[in-house]
């Protein structure tokens, strides 16, 4: 199973980076291929009679009800409202493809992966399918290559596989926790390699010169420190940061001889303008999205239905993905949202307390990146990085499972029998027979 995951992740990778992902069929990529397949596999393995154990089933929850309540505001407009311009077939396949088919890439990673050496493996296998798309991506920028779809901005900034600079931007904060936990994780010359793949990621992420992605990867960074402060010592506090700030000031400046004026606009200069151009026009976006909800009151609770957004009569994307989910999905989008983003975090975070040292690292970066990634969220909308989001949630709750299992049951300790000492019978009525 562990080598059919690594399969699925190799032509995801083929179809985001490279652009090449043929079908057996017309309209049947190789990647959704698998996906199913492996889906149909879980399934037959389970019925045939593999004991099956419900894990998690507060995120199953909630992806069903993100799903359902998409389902039933799209049948919606679909029979009733109809919405001028509203594309029925091609909003079908949206909700199959970014609702439907992340709970399945979840689960297949979740529940395909039984043991820690398929779950490291196939962790492994993800996080190199990032770093190579990260470096195609630096080396299309300095026009060393140029593959797929991958190309510069013309304003200079570096665009990746999954999307424009900002979309790509929040891709980049999420992989750069997961790099460096995997540098903590391993030994030997893999350490190098993945300290390597760091400084690779964090070139990568300046070079995307998103704002968003700089104060995700900031948040991230105090929250994490925050979170396992009991577990860092003042010592390692000061060597890992001065060592950080002293690869970043390097990679800082190696980025600089290219984008460094780039770098000044956007970073320096940006801050320094009223909100509204520091945000890059975003928080009018949001304010005329908002105000359009409360001009219909009811859709404060329910929405306007499933991609409404886009029918609307909006010049910019939302580029807020919390407003987004809340403008079609109304409160019950928004919180299942969220919760799918808290209760992986969570959950690493409490299986981090009880895991071995050589799962802690892994579990401590899940819980850093979710944190960067759900920050960058809150300033664009995002399609690819979340079915990688959702492969990377999987593989690691099945590492937060297999951490728990290895706690040991505290042993049973034998109680003494405490015997009551007879009572004085004085009398002689103690064990006397009653006729």
């Amino acid at each position: 199973m562990r080598f059919l995951l690594a399969t699925l992740t190799v032509f995801l990778t083929l179809s985001s980076v490279f652009s090449w992902d043929p079908g057996p069929a017309p309209g049947v990529k190789i990647k959704n291929f698998i996906l199913y397949l492996l889906v149909m596999g879980l399934v037959l393995s389970y019925a045939s009679g593999r004991k099956f154990k419900i894990q998690l089933p507060a995120m199953n929850v909630s992806f069903i009800v993100l799903i359902g309540y998409s389902i039933l505001t799209y049948l919606a407009i679909v029979l009733f409202i109809d919405y001028p311009r509203y594309n029925m077939l091609t909003s079908a396949f949206d909700l199959k493809n970014r609702a439907v088919d992340y709970m399945l890439f979840f689960l297949v990673f979740f529940y395909g992966t039984r043991s820690e050496k398929d779950a490291m493996f196939v962790l492994k296998c993800l996080l190199l399918s990032w770093i190579l798309s990260h470096a195609v991506a630096v080396l299309d920028a300095l026009g060393h290559l140029h593959i797929g779809d991958i190309e510069r901005r013309g304003d200079g900034r570096v665009q990746g596989a999954v999307g424009e600079s900002n979309q790509y931007g929040a891709f980049v904060a999420l992989t750069l926790p997961a790099a460096v936990a995997m540098a903590v994780a391993v030994k030997g010359w893999q350490r190098w390699f993945w300290i390597a793949a760091s400084a690779l990621t964090a070139g990568t992420l300046l070079m995307t010169v998103s704002r968003g992605a700089f104060v995700a990867t900031f948040v991230a960074t105090v929250a994490g420190a925050y979170l396992f402060r009991r577990y860092l010592s003042l010592g390692k506090i000061v060597t890992w940061g001065m060592a950080a700030g002293g690869a970043m000031v390097v990679i800082l400046l190696l980025v600089s001889i290219s984008f460094g004026d780039l770098l000044y606009e956007r970073v320096v200069a940006g801050f320094s303008k009223d909100m509204g151009d520091t945000s890059s026009g975003r928080t009018e976006i949001w304010a005329t999205a908002i105000e359009m909800m409360f001009q219909y009151p009811l859709t404060l609770l329910t929405g306007f239905g499933w991609n409404a957004y886009w029918v609307m009569p909006f010049r910019y994307s939302p580029h807020n993905y919390y407003l987004a989910q809340w403008f079609n999905l109304g409160l019950p989008g928004l919180i299942c949202s969220i919760l799918l983003l808290v209760i992986p975090a969570r959950t690493a975070l409490q299986s981090f307390t009880v895991a071995p040292r050589h799962l802690r690292a892994p579990l401590a970066g899940f819980v850093v990146a979710t944190v960067a990634y759900a920050t960058a969220t809150f300033f664009v909308d995002l399609y690819v990085p979340w079915i990688y989001f959702w492969a990377y949630a999987g593989v690691t709750m099945r590492i937060a499972m297999i951490a728990r299992e290895t706690v040991p049951e505290p042993a049973a300790v034998e109680q003494p029998v405490s015997v009551t000492p007879p009572r004085a019978d004085a009398y002689g009525w103690i064990g006397a027979v009653r006729h």
